[in-house]
């Protein structure tokens, strides 16, 4: 990617950031709840831009949304705060499986010490998960959609397995919707 795009991406994930920050602040203002803390709004604003521009590259070349890539991400390490991404590099709770022949580590989530991919770099990682749901049948369906289309990725997604919660797909909108990362879809 060349200087001025990379400059044309990092200037668009500036303007979702202040765009949504203002959007946040109106609303809890108008629906009077208190305003979100200083420190989740940072970890919101440093978490997309250390790592959207990742989820844009794997848009690129898996033809997956940016956009749920990206709130995938945030969803499933809490913004870069969890346990499982701080020790591993693993942004997207992927699993062993027999396929693994990398790191691990022993995590508790659905079971009590489950192996869970490790990772040298969290670039590493949104690399792996672009592999992952590029290379798994239950998923080849969803690349028949658009890349604009994180609805039915996020739904189709949930449908095919990838999480448990019953919510995740709407989590994923929500996500998706609150900090305007579809916007990251049209890159």
């Amino acid at each position: 990617m060349t200087t001025s795009k990379k400059m044309f991406l990092m200037l668009v994930l500036c303007s979702i950031i202040l765009t949504s920050f203002s959007k946040n602040r109106e609303l809890n203002q108008k629906q009077n709840f208190a305003f979100e803390q200083p420190n989740q709004l940072y970890t919101y604003r440093e978490y997309v831009i250390s790592y959207g521009y990742y989820a844009v590259e794997i848009m690129k070349e898996f033809k997956i949304p940016a956009s749920v890539i990206l709130a995938q991400a945030m969803l499933e390490t809490s913004f870069g705060k969890s346990k499982l991404s701080q020790k591993s590099n693993n942004h997207f709770g992927i699993k062993c499986d027999n396929t693994w022949h990398g790191s691990s580590v022993q995590h508790s989530d659905d079971e009590q010490q489950e192996c869970f991919r490790a990772y040298p770099t969290v670039k590493a990682s949104f690399q792996d998960y672009g592999k992952f749901i590029s290379s798994r049948p239950w998923y080849f369906h969803l690349f028949k959609l658009e890349t604009n289309n994180y609805r039915k990725w996020a739904v189709g997604l949930h449908e095919a397995g990838y999480a448990t919660d019953p919510q995740y797909s709407n989590k994923i909108i929500d996500l998706i919707e609150r900090y305007q990362l579809y916007q990251l879809d049209e890159m």
